[in-house]
């Protein structure tokens, strides 16, 4: 096919089999055909290179990395070399769940106004965390610059998952690209970045499968805390920008971030402890003595209790801060 490709399809590659099979397929299985899907092998050990040597499709260009370049560098590379205006980041765990899923996407920005930059969409599923679920009552279809940082600030990282974003390809290369020192929160660290100067839309519509399963990142990451000091350095610049422009949120910022940052993980560290495992309260606490966000070491320690482990407390300090966005 010489289609000329509308979209480009991101996909980092790193010891994906057995899974990178469906994720392929379910592009090559798409009603809309004018795509190109760009996939990056970054030294896998595995069978993955055997299978991409397999593919025949000409709109997928497969590239092999001599060496690791981890996921964020994987993906800037990646994007150096996509050729259409709009771009899906499909990780190899993941699939598209309809035929039509590009097609949905093509739709969205053909319709959308320029100045939104990139959209999370899968935004519909209930979860068992209330804040997550108050996050998907008030976060607006489109967020715009204005308000990005307070709400990456109650909420986190709004887009979630990689395989969740739809973006204008261009915007990586404006905007330095993803941080490759940030292993465990550059998308985090991105998103938040981009949202500041792009609209962020936020759609319901389920395009992709976010598959869990033993060997995804996410659930062997941050065991001795790793992922706290990165996500520090993201929070700080956060709370800083947010307390210069609105000196009187910084009690309910740093309330809300004490329990909602801290205290969640404050728990964890507790059970690690209760294994006998001392890193992660060791990291958390020297995390926590540097943060400009959080209140100090004793005080963290009573909101802990006082909130039975984080448990409460997290919607109704959010719900305050959501008040002062007008």
């Amino acid at each position: 096919m010489n289609l000329i490709p509308k979209i480009s399809i991101i996909t980092p590659v790193w010891n994906g089999m057995p899974f990178l099979r469906e994720c392929v397929e379910s592009v090559l299985s798409q009603s809309f055909q004018a795509w190109e899907m760009l996939i990056s092998d970054d030294g896998s050990t595995d069978e993955s290179r055997i299978y991409l040597d397999s593919l025949t499709d000409s709109r997928i260009k497969i590239y092999k990395q001599e060496q690791n370049r981890g996921i964020f560098g994987n993906l800037n590379w990646l994007f150096e070399r996509a050729s259409a205006p709009i771009s899906h980041i499909l990780c190899q765990d993941d699939y598209f769940i309809s035929p039509s899923s590009i097609t949905t996407i093509i739709q969205y920005f053909e319709k959308a106004p320029y100045d939104i930059g990139f959209v999370r969409f899968n935004h519909s599923t209930p979860e068992r965390c209330k804040l997550r679920n108050y996050q998907m009552k008030v976060v607006p279809k489109v967020v715009p610059p204005n308000k990005s940082e307070l709400l990456f600030f109650i909420f986190g990282n709004i887009p979630g998952n990689l395989s969740n974003v739809s973006l204008r390809t261009n915007i990586v290369n404006n905007l330095g690209k993803f941080r490759n020192d940030l292993p465990y929160a550059g998308d985090c660290e991105f998103w938040s970045r981009a949202a500041s100067k792009y609209a962020m839309g936020v759609e319901e519509t389920m395009i992709t499968h976010v598959r869990r399963h033993p060997g995804v990142a996410s659930i062997h990451l941050n065991r001795k805390g790793e992922l706290l000091r990165q996500n520090m350095f993201i929070m700080n610049q956060i709370y800083k920008n947010l307390t210069l422009k609105n000196p009187s949120l910084d009690l309910l910022l740093k309330l809300h971030a004490s329990i909602n940052y801290d205290g969640l993980q404050r728990y964890v560290a507790f059970r690690y402890l209760l294994k006998g495992k001392m890193n992660y309260m060791s990291e958390l606490n020297r995390v926590a003595k540097e943060a400009s966000y959080l209140h100090s070491l004793p005080i963290l320690w009573i909101l802990f209790t006082l909130t039975a482990g984080a448990r409460l407390g997290r919607v109704f300090i959010a719900q305050k801060l959501i008040k002062s966005l007008g």
